[in-house]
């Protein structure tokens, strides 16, 4: 019989699940669902010697932060049925979601990057709370019953939970979703089957922008897309602010939604979204920040960053710069950006962009930043640089921070979705001539523990 405890919850964890502790008892529970303060009768699923992981029986004793979550999926002790993993934070009110992702962000820099006295800023809020995302990536399955679920995956494993709707989700992106599902079911698509090889359909993936309008995309197995026309006419009658249809394909057994093959059904190969005064076309594939409204403000972070001490670059690169939003922010900022990337069809949507915004001093590479930094740094050996990074979740690779660590880069503006990495990263960096002066958090994922950062490094000597 699995071991019940009774816990009090402590803190919130980097990874977003609560840290407990039972009374008299030095071992550490991790508790998904956890809110500080909480009094939780739990059941230990996993046990170390040093720590458990158990999950949520009864909640004893709400803690002061702890809010019933709008979702009807997010998890509740007394819900049957697996939950949503999609927003792990709805529990917590907004003002406590807040200030433990700044504790977040310290605790990665002062215990992964052994930094101690680094200024942590508070946390800017996003500036909308619900429907912010501008993109949804929705899995299919199949149902016992036969019918097909669409949805997000429960926590922790590939099981999909069938949903209606999603609060983080904008209204078109579900309609479309959900419409998409109606007629995938009609036309008898069957959802693809990993174990098994069967079946045609993986994902849907939906891209809205501010004005209302929607690119969709259909990932399946296989290159075969049966009765395809019959579903493009259903969904436009059905969803008129669909500008274009899209078919990926990805064939492999992984967890990497989209594959390397495209093919157009339907109308625009872009949708254009607007970021400020700056207008952007966007690919299906491309990389976009999901809340747009929230991209403002941690762009506009960095552009301060960039600035701070009143200081210019004569040069600047942006490394990762995807359709290049960030490298256009930035380019009033300085003589010349330059934008390294290695989506081709990113970079091509970069320069579209640079063009219809009028924007005469940014350039961009098509390339690895491991191979292209060589050749820019032969190129242009004197003078002091600034970098700009927002790599992904990963972080910087070794190449790339070596060459970061060169003389002539002065001032690294570093942008990050993981705590983790970015603090590796820095603690490198800040024993090899930098140090990190500033992290500013920014919530552009409310509702769950992800969180975005802009952290500042300088240089410390010649």
């Amino acid at each position: 019989m699995a071991e019940r405890l009774t816990v009090r919850v402590l803190r919130m964890a980097p990874e977003g699940e609560a840290v407990a502790k039972a009374e008299g008892s030095a071992r550490v529970i991790f508790v998904a669902g956890g809110s500080p303060g909480d009094l939780l009768e739990v059941e230990v699923v996993s046990a170390k010697s040093s720590f458990a992981r158990a999950r949520i029986v009864r909640l004893l004793e709400p803690g002061p932060e702890r809010r019933v979550p709008p979702c009807p999926l997010h998890f509740a002790p007394d819900r049957p049925g697996p939950a949503c993993g999609g927003c792990d934070w709805q529990h917590l009110d907004q003002p406590a979601q807040l200030r433990h992702k700044a504790a977040l962000v310290r605790d990665c820099v002062e215990r992964i990057g052994k930094l101690k006295g680094v200024e942590i800023l508070p946390t800017l809020p996003s500036p909308q709370q619900w429907g912010y995302r501008n993109k949804v990536l929705v899995p299919f399955a199949q149902g016992p019953e036969g019918r097909l679920h669409a949805g997000f995956y429960a926590s922790g494993s590939h099981q999909v939970v069938d949903c209606l709707a999603c609060p983080v989700q904008p209204e078109l992106s579900m309609r479309i979703v959900l419409k998409a599902k109606q007629l995938a079911q009609e036309l008898g698509w069957r959802a693809y089957d990993q174990d098994s090889g069967r079946g045609v359909l993986r994902h849907m993936f939906v891209r809205t922008n501010s004005q209302g309008q929607a690119l969709v995309t259909v990932v399946t197995h296989g290159p075969h897309l049966p009765r395809a026309e019959d579903f493009v006419s259903g969904l436009r009658a059905a969803c008129p602010e669909i500008l274009g249809i899209h078919h990926n394909v990805q064939p492999l057994k992984t967890s990497v939604v989209l594959g390397p093959h495209w093919r157009r059904l339907w109308g625009a190969a872009a949708l254009e979204e607007r970021l400020g005064r700056l207008s952007f076309l966007v690919s299906p594939g491309a990389f976009l920040q999901v809340n747009t409204a929230a991209a403002e403000v941690l762009y506009d972070r960095a552009r301060q960053a960039l600035a701070s001490g009143g200081r210019s670059f004569d040069q600047v690169l942006d490394l990762y710069c995807g359709v290049g939003t960030l490298t256009l922010w930035l380019a009033a900022a300085a003589r010349r950006i330059i934008g390294v990337e290695e989506n081709r069809e990113a970079v091509r949507d970069a320069w579209k962009s640079a063009e219809r915004n009028s924007v005469r001093n940014a350039r961009f590479i098509a390339g690895r930043a491991e191979a292209v930094l060589p050749r820019l740094f032969r190129e242009q050996a004197g003078g002091g640089w600034a970098v700009v990074a927002d790599p992904p979740r990963a972080g910087l690779s070794v190449p790339v921070l070596r060459f970061l660590t060169r003389p002539q880069v002065r001032r690294l503006v570093y942008v990050s979705c993981d705590p983790a990495t970015f603090a590796r990263d820095a603690g490198y960096l800040s024993r090899s001539g930098f140090s990190l002066a500033q992290v500013q958090p920014v919530d552009l994922f409310p509702q769950t523990s992800h969180v975005e950062l802009v952290g500042l490094l300088e240089r410390s000597g010649p």
